[in-house]
């Protein structure tokens, strides 16, 4: 599961109300997808772009992590404007993010100009912010702290940028799992995820106050974080962004060999 304070909701159930001999995991969303993938979990929290990148998965249906205008934790963070980049240091936590970015260039400043940035991972452990690059993706927990802790930065609010080119969410994350690690288990599964959900949401006074504590930040911040920031319906829009998504992540050579998504039912 992954660890960032967005994805609470969704496993908030699942680790106060343990259903039966099922063990978890708390993780990056990168790494979430690699388990997912080499069947290591059953089912895991996987970025949405992996969904047509691995061979084999089944989605879970009706929950994701969302966003309709600005997410505030997942930000593209430069010292210089948006048209000078020419480097990016890019989070290795991330998959959709990262995908995201690369379009978001790509559709502003043109597919020749975005030939020409260059793009690394960043490196772990400690060192100086932007050290190196034009600008830098941060995700998560880290990134709603940005505005707090660096100055003379610019954070760009990536579904914000996407919501404004396209028109609606962007998904980042969803449910899923290995067909063959599901079984004939979706329904039970579909079950188990819908409740965690919606105690989750029943507890959001409860997850703000706990989040505020260990990140330090207002209560009041985090509360309107989740009230207006995030959602996690995956409807009729969600997932036609997530195609848009796809679309235009197949078209900017970001997947190779793209997969149909199977969705449990």
């Amino acid at each position: 599961m992954i660890r960032f304070l967005n994805a609470r909701p969704l496993w908030w159930g699942l680790v106060r109300e343990p259903a039966g001999d099922v063990e978890y995991q708390f993780t990056s969303p990168a790494r979430c997808s690699d388990l997912v993938a080499d069947g290591s979990v059953d089912v895991g929290l996987v970025p949405a772009i992996d969904l047509v990148r691995i061979p084999g998965l089944m989605a879970v249906p009706g929950i994701c992590i969302a966003s309709r205008a600005e997410v505030r934790s997942v930000l593209l963070v430069t010292r210089v404007p948006f048209e000078e980049i020419q480097s990016v240091a890019l989070d290795p936590a991330s998959r959709s993010s990262v995908a995201l970015t690369r379009i978001l260039l790509g559709e502003r400043l043109g597919r020749d100009r975005l030939e020409a940035i260059r793009f690394d991972p960043a490196e772990h452990g400690p060192r100086n912010f932007l050290e190196g690059h034009d600008a830098e993706v941060v995700i998560g927990d880290p990134a709603l702290k940005v505005r707090q802790t660096e100055s003379g930065v610019t954070a760009i609010d990536l579904a914000a940028e996407w919501n404004r080119m396209v028109g609606e969410p962007f998904v980042f994350a969803l449910w899923a799992g290995r067909a063959d690690r599901i079984g004939e288990n979706g329904t039970d599964l579909i079950d188990l995820l819908m409740r965690s959900r919606a105690k989750g949401l029943a507890s959001l006074p409860e997850i703000v106050a706990e989040a505020a504590a260990e990140l330090g930040l207002p209560e009041p911040e985090l509360a309107e974080y989740f009230d207006s920031a995030l959602h996690y319906d995956l409807g009729a829009d969600e997932r036609r962004a997530l195609a848009r998504f796809h679309s235009l992540a197949i078209e900017y050579g970001l997947v190779e060999n793209p997969q149909e998504i199977e969705w449990l039912s």
